[in-house]
């Protein structure tokens, strides 16, 4: 098994990563990307102190969130290796390792899909699925094209390999040239998975999926702003001074790819199909929802807890908001989750989750996210406009203020502000607002979802009842 240490040490092998225009010289060290480090690591010890979740074979032994589901039982132990990495991160962060892993597992367990681009090509995927379960690699993954010229497809942008495309073959492999969004962890990740979705006939040379090391020679990453900075404190950003997984833009500078490392080369046919036949998208949108109903367990808890603070969990009305606003959401949510394993379905030798509860799942959730927000912020009231910064607390000439006007009935000042920072941070501040876009957007668009829930729900039931009472019945 992995452990944290051996995680950091790896990312230090000579990555290109950019910010502010200049080369980050050490993610590990470089606070804007060193406390999301941190936590990943502490969780990579963690799960190794973890027996439930870890699989033992012949062999090795692995992380569960390898774990091939052919059994019920194979999937409740691949839904708490789950829960497990939510837990540490209270949901915050979308893509850590058990995401792609996700989709990693689904391709090999279905090599006859890949195969259909040559022969070989499943047992790449194959061998690379052992080699990154027997490694317990972190695995980004960047599926989206720049926004250039949205309305037209790859191969007729306003130059060619603005989107990442085939510029060489060679005998040994591919050279790839082009860009690729969001690229969400990539800059502390060990390998990124790049492919894409919806080609069109003429997009061949774009129609590509492959894994790189994040330190390949003409791999760059444009990250974002970081939230934490050399200012950041515990006390004032608690949620954004240790969970801020970064976003980037990856650029590939004809970069090298060797055929080991191609799952679909020059097939536009098979890049949906190695997400929508292989089970892969339903196994990791089956690992968002999980993730999502830790933090909505989370949210529902600061809520209850700033209720209590402030004399307020008897009050009718509030019990109102916080039932049908809140708790409504949440249990609805782990319902969906529990009943798309109780209903699990055959997709080849897996045994995936229900897809009409997954996609019903993914559907809501973009929805239910921006309703939870506002409550929060309703609840919270005028109480985010004005809270003190730490320092105010600990300072001769501010503390008495402080201490004596910014407590509640239940807490004092210092635990009252805590517990509004925290509710801040994760409903109103620049890491809150990063935190709603990508889960209104980090599965696909709203009318995408819509469909994938359209062509998983069983119709025919309803259209039994309708036939039922027509003829009389």
């Amino acid at each position: 098994m992995r452990r944290g240490a051996e995680y950091v040490s790896g990312l230090r092998d000579g990555r290109v990563v950019f910010l502010h225009g200049e080369p980050v010289e050490d993610v590990t060290t470089h606070p804007g990307f060193a406390p999301a480090i941190g936590t990943i690591a502490s969780l990579y010890d963690g799960m190794a102190n973890r027996p439930d979740l870890v699989v033992d074979d012949e062999r090795a032994s692995y992380s569960a969130i390898w774990l091939t589901p052919l059994t019920p039982g194979d999937l409740l132990r691949r839904y708490r290796a789950h829960r497990y990495w939510a837990e540490g991160t209270f949901g915050l962060m979308g893509r850590t390792p058990d995401h792609v892993a996700a989709l990693i597992t689904a391709f090999a367990a279905r090599p006859d899909i890949f195969d259909r681009g040559g022969i070989g090509f499943g047992e790449r995927v194959s061998a690379f699925y052992r080699r990154a379960r027997a490694n317990d690699w972190h695995l980004a993954a960047a599926l989206t094209p720049p926004q250039i010229v949205r309305s037209k497809p790859a191969h007729d942008q306003p130059e060619p390999f603005l989107y990442p495309g085939i510029v060489e073959e060679r005998d040994d492999g591919i050279v790839v040239r082009g860009a690729q969004m969001i690229g969400t962890s990539a800059a502390i990740a060990d390998w990124i998975f790049l492919s894409t979705f919806a080609l069109q006939p003429g997009d061949e040379d774009y129609a590509i999926s492959i894994v790189v090391p994040v330190a390949t020679p003409g791999l760059r990453l444009y990250a974002r702003e970081p939230y934490a900075t050399e200012r950041t404190t515990r006390f004032d950003s608690p949620l954004s001074s240790r969970f801020d997984e970064s976003d980037s833009l990856v650029v590939l500078r004809d970069v090298f790819v060797p055929w080991e490392h191609v799952f679909v080369h020059r097939n536009p046919r098979l890049i949906n199909a190695q997400f929508s036949e292989s089970g892969a998208q339903i196994l990791a949108n089956h690992q968002t929802l999980i993730r999502f109903g830790v933090k909505m367990e989370f949210a529902a808890g600061l809520a209850i807890e700033l209720a209590d603070a402030h004399g307020m969990s008897d009050i009718p009305p509030v019990q109102a908001q916080l039932g049908g606003d809140i708790a409504a959401f949440v249990a609805a949510l782990e319902a969906l989750v529990s009943a798309a394993g109780t209903h699990a379905v055959q997709r080849g030798q897996l045994l995936i989750p229900s897809p009409k509860f997954v996609n019903a799942g993914i559907s809501l959730q973009r929805r239910w996210v921006v309703d939870l927000m506002r409550s929060l912020r309703e609840l919270a009231g005028g109480g985010f406009i004005a809270m003190p910064s730490g320092e105010t607390f600990e300072a001769v000439e501010t503390a008495e203020d402080v201490g004596r006007y910014y407590r509640s009935a239940t807490l004092s000042a210092h635990d009252r502000v805590a517990l509004l920072k925290a509710m801040w941070d994760l409903a109103g501040s620049e890491f809150a607002g990063r935190q709603l876009q990508f889960e209104m957007f980090s599965t696909s668009a709203q009318h995408i979802a819509d469909r994938q829930v359209f062509r998983s729900f069983d119709w025919e039931t309803g259209r039994a009842h309708v036939r039922r009472l027509l003829e009389g019945g």
